[in-house]
């Protein structure tokens, strides 16, 4: 333990007021010898702080020096206390001169500078930087069996870097160290290096489509018109989120009929699946919403893992509901397939973020530990939820749903966990396989495809009619099965809009034909008459009211009931609601006998 430090007024008062003691300490030091920094550091120290009180330059002596690095190495809690004090005893010195000095004095003192070196001199040795549109950096790996491109400010990067380091040098690297590594690596990538294109699981490439299988081989599928197969190095740069699991491995002679097995997909809604599995692919389209409903018992979630592992395995395969609309985006952010399970409901924010998650749109929000920079989450995602009752209950939301009903299982006919597990373990690779000759071929026709009347989500329809006809179907026949499906999800969204139950009792009271005209106040007054079970999301005025009227209003036009909005008067907003001629006939779904290929609807 280090003696007392005596501050330097102290021993400077010593020598003033002391002078009959003179001769004594004269003697005293011809007896002892006098402190070396080996010897007594501190001695040394506490000498050198009496002549800082003049002299500056004392923390640059040679002895100096030496004692500050002894004592630094074998008392740090007395070089700290020793080095304020010098501060203290003359506010003109340089600790900083004085810092410097110690580090180049000790062995070793530089070891943190020189393996920030080295880790960045070894990461541009072994990779190439750059960064995407948003200016993050990239990082790409060329390796002898694959190329691997991870973002820098990434745990996967980070533990390359590391193993790297460690093979190299055979030492770890100290998190500091790490995070200022990272730091440099990221300004070269930014400033230096090229914008590159940057995909997650899919991409659109010249002649086709790319699928990561983000294996350890760092391998993808090129599916074409042609066929599909496994290419060592893609064509383009896939990276991956560490909660990523790999695809299985297609093999020869696939079977997308051996799919039905394992899941509880109704044999009329079978090829809407299908559809929606391959347009998972196709990132340069909007994505439809999966919806899954069914009582208990009814496979909801075996289904929907067995589904997200055809897409997008993952760590955490089903998520429980989302807190909050940013919860939705950074899931987004870190999964190619946004999928939750068990949810009693939505907000109408979360479902206006489905929405956009379904089209491309993004988050902002304010950037964490700044005042005004706002942090953009921007993406598209192909999404899938279930749930006992329907969660997709605003119209926005309905029209880019694809909703199946699961049937109730019988309890003769259930499986438990581990056989269902075990079998799709065995059975998977061939699904997979079969799905992308199912690709394949829909793409082969899909050039072929026109459409003459288009639904909301026309992309999808356009490929659920390709993939239709390469199953065997008729011409036409998925379009019809997709219109029932709309029309059905139009009457789910007005089940559930409380103006829409007020309005259809008031049309279904009025003598034919329908044609009402008038402000939104009086239709206010005119519906809040009729009896609403449920008043919790009723108008509180007329303003509510015609906001809610244009929300409803493309539900009733395909319903054959127009509601126009036509203007604003004196006495406010105008609107008229009269009926139309429906332009649609009744639909008839693709049945069991229409599909004759990729075994589409075995039992």
């Amino acid at each position: 333990m280090s003696a007392p430090i005596p501050s330097p007024d102290g021993v400077v008062e010593n020598d003033r007021h002391h002078h009959h003691d003179h001769h004594t300490v004269e003697m005293d030091a011809a007896a002892t010898p006098a402190p070396t920094p080996d010897t007594d550091p501190v001695g040394v120290i506490e000498a050198a702080l009496v002549r800082l009180v003049d002299d500056v330059g004392v923390l640059a002596e040679e002895d100096v020096v030496r004692a500050f690095s002894i004592l630094k190495a074998t008392d740090l809690p007395g070089y700290l206390r020793l080095r304020q004090a010098a501060k203290k005893a003359n506010r003109d010195c340089s600790v900083t001169v004085l810092d410097k000095l110690v580090r180049d004095e000790l062995p070793g003192s530089d070891d943190d500078a020189s393996a920030l070196d080295e880790l960045v001199a070894l990461a541009r040795a072994q990779c190439q930087l750059h960064h995407d549109a948003d200016r993050n950096a990239v990082a790409v790996i060329p390796m002898p069996s694959r190329r691997e491109v991870w973002r820098v400010y990434s745990s996967g990067f980070e533990e390359w870097l590391r193993a790297a380091y460690w093979r190299a040098k055979e030492m770890g690297v100290p998190e500091t160290t790490m995070k200022s590594a990272l730091a440099t690596l990221a300004a070269a990538g930014i400033n230096d290096g090229d914008e590159i294109e940057v995909h997650v699981r899919a991409a659109r490439c010249d002649d086709g489509y790319l699928i990561d299988l983000a294996d350890e081989q760092w391998q993808a599928i090129h599916v074409t018109p042609q066929g599909w197969r496994v290419v060592n190095e893609s064509p383009v740069y896939f990276t991956r989120t560490p909660s990523m699991r790999p695809l299985p491995m297609p093999v020869a002679h696939g079977d997308v009929g051996l799919l039905w097995q394992h899941t509880n997909i109704p044999a009329h809604s079978r090829v809407m699946m299908l559809a929606w599995l391959l347009d998972c692919f196709r990132p340069d389209t909007p994505f439809p919403v999966l919806e899954l409903v069914g009582e208990q018992g009814s496979a909801k979630s075996t289904t929907q893992f067995v589904l997200r592992s055809l897409v997008d395995p993952n760590k955490v395969m089903l998520r429980g509901r989302p807190k909050t609309v940013e919860d939705v985006f950074v899931a987004a952010a870190n999964n190619w397939l946004v999928s939750y399970e068990n949810l009693s409901g939505l907000t109408p924010e979360q479902q206006d973020a489905f929405c956009t998650l379904a089209t491309g749109g993004g988050f902002a929000s304010r950037q964490l530990y700044t005042n005004g920079e706002e942090h953009v989450m921007e993406t598209k995602r192909p999404v899938v939820l279930n749930g006992i009752a329907v969660v997709a209950t605003r119209p926005d939301l309905i029209d880019r749903v694809i909703h199946v009903d699961l049937p109730t299982i019988p309890a003769d006919a259930r499986r438990d966990d581990a056989d269902t597990y075990a079998g799709w373990e065995r059975d998977q690779s061939k699904v997979f396989a079969g799905l992308l000759d199912l690709f394949s071929a829909a793409l082969a026709i899909l050039p072929t495809v026109k459409l003459t009347q288009k639904q909301r989500m026309a992309d999808y329809e356009r490929l659920g009619e390709a993939v239709a006809r390469a199953m065997g179907f008729a011409a036409g026949e998925f379009q019809q099965q997709y219109a029932e499906l709309v029309r059905a999800g139009i009457d789910r969204a007005l089940e559930s809009n409380a103006v829409a139950q007020a309005l259809d009792r008031y049309i279904a009271e009025r003598v034919l034909p329908l044609n009402w005209q008038g402000t939104a106040g009086q239709l206010y007054d005119l519906l809040n008459t009729h009896s609403i079970p449920d008043r919790s999301s009723w108008p509180r005025s007329p303003k509510g009211l015609s906001d809610q009227l244009r929300r409803i209003a493309p539900a009733y036009r395909a319903k054959g009931i127009d509601i126009t909005h036509l203007g604003h008067s004196r006495e406010g907003a105008r609107w008229r609601i009269a009926r139309t001629r429906s332009q649609t006939n009744p639909a008839t779904p693709p049945g069991i006998e229409g599909g004759t290929r990729y075994g589409a609807h075995r039992e």
